[in-house]
């Protein structure tokens, strides 16, 4: 009987390890209002790759460069291992806590959101809610049947989620019933009623879900009630389950599990997610402030003040209070693993976008597959700079190269040479005059500034600090001078912190560096007027920033002058920070990965009768070697 070979082959063990990847990935996308979020969902959501256009470069149309050649080898690995992302937007979770109302409640808290956003106008004696109230419910009594069908679903829905039943389902019928649910139904009712309050009610909706999410996160319902401390966490919560759910299912029909989360719009949301999976990715897509605006207008028919309102909303600086419930794109951004730039043109021709998002599905696919660019390098360089920072309020990275992207000179935010770092300075040393050296004879003298920190130090209670659980009570300069100076909220002088760029532009002098005229800046945040002014003169051409900074840069700096004479500001797309480690350090080394898939070792292959003993051992454990090479014999 013919002995049968049961040894697992490496092809079987690579595979199986690629696996891990292929088979879950979740994606959460963050952005501003019209960036561009859902135009990239859609996009992974295509099942048919042959829909997707992509333009790279074959190899008899002539000189190619590397950028070409990654997009074929990108373009090959995607076409085969293409598969359609499930789509779970944030908003639908939204409306699936409004559809946990019944219907007159729900049209009560559309009317009361729609109420608080006006002021109180008596029309006809009545209140403008009262008004509203008839107005929404003469438009919705036609989706009535359906509202209260799709209510009993989620009420259902719910229990089964809090049983956990999910986790251990069997039925696959049971889980798709819920995943229609999740993924069709409650949208599809949620587009009916968009569509009948529209003509009405257009610019109010996107606010409108706004209000409901930042309700959910404070009271875990979209109308008011009692705070709970969960609340932050109640979106991503049900999010979640619904993942579970979803990688349930696909495990008993021995499907991948990839989805995308349109969109993320709060830091703990994010936050959330990135501790419970190692798969997830924050991606997020930023287009220039003038695409959006035309994008709102033309296709949401939002007017200029209606979009110009949701820009001041989303713009807002946070009180920390606020800022883990309710929409704080800003942070969002810092916290976002990957950036894709979109330049606003349509999605059958937007082959920029398209590439972008094909090379980092491959890389969370196959790391490695392609190097990095040299902008990514040299972002990364910046990003891992401002981990040097001593701020308190923000940490900012910067790197300066020549016109080749040969790195001169590095920063990062922080208080001088010879000064202490504000992350190093304790408040109660200041209080009891310890550590002397540690702080300006202004903060140890000035009148004003001392009663300043007398009021702080009386509100610092021991019940109070023994929250901090070990952490040292550390403070703002800026914060404290700024309050008490008049006119000086907004002011950058008084920060006691040299800026990322000016750092860096002063290490080029300091040791004695090369000229930069003609070259490039990366900065983590996009330059202030006294960092750009500063990059204008010494002749940079080029600022690549991620997050962008709330002034007048653009418009009083950089466009002062005869046009293409001062730098060009441009939107850092690329992976950074633990993404740039996961999606580029290789799982194997790719020559070893090959030999395992094709079970071709190159050396043997190619002059079989030069192989070292080690090799003939390696080939073939049993044999024994008495000094002498019998293989070439």
């Amino acid at each position: 009987m013919e002995k049968k070979d049961n040894k697992v082959k490496p092809y079987d063990i690579v595979k199986n390890i690629f696996s891990l990847r292929s088979n879950f990935i979740i994606i959460g996308l963050t952005g501003r209002t019209g960036s561009g979020c859902t135009t990239v969902a859609d996009i992974l959501k295509e099942k048919d790759f042959d829909d997707l256009k992509i333009k790279y470069k074959l190899r008899h149309e002539g000189t190619i460069d590397n950028d070409a050649r990654k997009r074929r080898i990108v373009y090959n690995f995607i076409r085969e291992n293409w598969r359609p992302f499930t789509i779970i937007k944030a908003s639908d979770v939204i409306y699936h806590f409004a559809f946990k109302l019944d219907f007159d409640q729900f049209i009560d808290s559309i009317a009361s959101e729609w109420t608080n956003m006006d002021e109180l106008s008596k029309q006809n004696g009545k209140s403008s809610k009262d008004n509203d109230i008839e107005t929404i419910k003469v438009l919705l009594n036609q989706v009535k049947d359906e509202y209260n069908r799709i209510s009993a679903e989620v009420g259902s829905f719910n229990k089964y989620l809090e049983s956990e039943d999910y986790k251990k389902e069997t039925n696959i019928a049971k889980l798709n019933q819920y995943a229609d649910l999740v993924l069709k139904k409650i949208p599809d009712l949620r587009n009916k009623i968009e569509v009948l309050l529209s003509d009405k009610y257009r610019g109010k909706i996107p606010e409108l879900l706004q209000n409901w999410g930042d309700n959910i996160r404070q009271y875990k319902d979209v109308i008011s009630g009692a705070e709970t401390k969960d609340g932050p966490e109640a979106l991503a919560t049900l999010i979640n389950s619904i993942i579970k759910l979803l990688r349930q299912r696909n495990k008993l029909c021995k499907e991948p599990t990839r989805i995308v989360i349109d969109s993320l719009r709060n830091p703990f949301e994010i936050l959330y997610f990135r501790e419970r999976w190692s798969s997830f990715y924050c991606v997020s897509v930023n287009t220039q402030k003038n695409v959006r605006h035309d994008k709102l207008m033309k296709y949401r028919y939002l007017t200029f003040e209606e979009v110009v309102k949701i820009d001041k909303r989303e713009e807002a600086k946070k009180h920390v209070s606020e800022s883990f419930r309710k929409i704080d794109i800003d942070r969002c951004l810092q916290l976002a693993d990957v950036h894709l730039s979109h330049n606003g043109t349509d999605v059958s021709e937007n082959y920029q976008l398209i590439n972008q998002l094909f090379t980092y599905l491959s890389l969370m696919l196959h790391p490695g597959l392609v190097p990095p660019s040299p902008q990514e390098r040299l972002m990364q360089i910046a990003y891992t700079a401002k981990l040097n920072s001593g701020c308190l309020s923000r940490q900012v990275g910067a790197s300066i190269t020549d016109c080749n992207y040969s790195l001169k000179a590095i920063g990062w935010n922080s208080a001088p040479a010879g000064q202490v770092p504000c992350a190093l300075r304790q408040f109660g040393d200041l209080v009891e005059h310890m550590d002397l050296n540690a702080f300006s004879h202004y903060e140890q003298n000035n009148g004003d500034f001392r009663d300043a920190i007398k009021k702080l130090h009386i509100a610092y209670k021991p019940d109070l600090t023994s929250r901090l659980g070990g952490m040292p009570i550390r403070y703002c300069f800026k914060d404290i001078h700024t309050t008490i100076a008049t006119r000086q909220k907004y002011n950058q002088v008084h920060t006691r912190s040299l800026h990322a760029e000016e750092n860096a532009f002063l290490q080029i002098t300091k040791y004695g560096g090369e000229g930069i005229e003609g070259g490039k800046l990366f900065t983590t945040a996009s330059c202030c007027e006294l960092c750009a002014k500063k990059a204008y003169h010494l002749g940079i051409k080029e600022i690549y920033y991620i997050d962008s900074y709330p002034g007048i840069t653009l418009e009083h700096i950089l466009m002062g002058s005869t046009p293409g004479n001062g730098p060009e500001l441009k939107l850092f797309s690329g992976a950074v920070g633990r993404a740039y480690i996961n999606l580029y350090n290789p799982m194997m080394p790719f020559k070893d990965e090959l030999e395992a898939l094709t079970d071709v070792d190159v050396k043997l292959t190619v002059e079989p009768n030069r192989c070292s003993n080690n090799d003939i051992q390696r080939k073939n454990p049993k044999s024994k070697s008495d000094g002498s090479d019998s293989y070439n014999k």
